[in-house]
């Protein structure tokens, strides 16, 4: 019998797909090449909304470009800001928000996420999320700032009160070159409160 234990991207989708509907308002916190954005405009559909934000103005153009050629670009507005930024920006409750750090693929490395304003970041889409919402994060461990990154993340989650959210973390405990490692964070409801 063969199966596969799958990968920290692969985890994070399947929970998205039960957090985000036709409607639903997303945060796509790291653009990158856009494979995300679009992703989740599909799932939000006409009536839906994605936020997305990269510090690089080529991920927006990645991003734009490949929305744009799939006939879906009315479904989200991109913003060239660090993610930190993201309450700025964003003026309304989201039923999800996304995150997949690191680097832009096929470019500089150095520019890449940080473990202060990633911090920041996703403190900011916590206040975001409605009751019921997700946050997912994908961190990759492969080099010394991603490594920060993951070991703030995981003192961050621990952190979170449990009263208001439920805190996992998914990720393979012996595999070579550290692959990624999934966060997910869920924001209860409160009690006698309705979706």
């Amino acid at each position: 019998m063969g199966f596969d234990l799958k990968s920290a991207r692969h985890w994070a989708e399947e929970l998205l797909r039960q957090a985000v509907t036709e409607g639903s308002k997303v945060i796509d916190a790291t653009l990158g090449n856009g494979y995300d954005t679009e992703w989740l405009c599909g799932l939000v559909g006409d009536e839906g909304h994605v936020y997305g934000f990269d510090v690089q103005q080529e991920a927006v153009d990645r991003t734009n470009e490949r929305l744009v050629n799939a006939g879906i670009d009315h479904r989200a507005t991109l913003f060239c800001t660090g993610h930190q930024n993201v309450k700025e920006y964003v003026h309304e409750k989201v039923d999800a928000a996304v995150f997949n750090l690191g680097w832009l693929p096929g470019t500089d490395k150095n520019i890449r996420t940080m473990r202060e304003t990633t911090l920041q970041a996703v403190e900011g889409c916590l206040e975001l999320l409605k009751e019921g919402g997700l946050l997912t994060i994908c961190a990759y461990p492969g080099h010394e700032e991603g490594k920060e990154e993951l070991n703030a993340l995981i003192e961050w989650a621990k952190g979170l009160d449990s009263k208001k959210y439920d805190a996992m973390i998914r990720g393979y405990l012996n595999q070579p070159n550290d692959p990624p490692v999934m966060f997910a964070v869920k924001k209860n409801l409160r009690k006698g409160s309705r979706k």
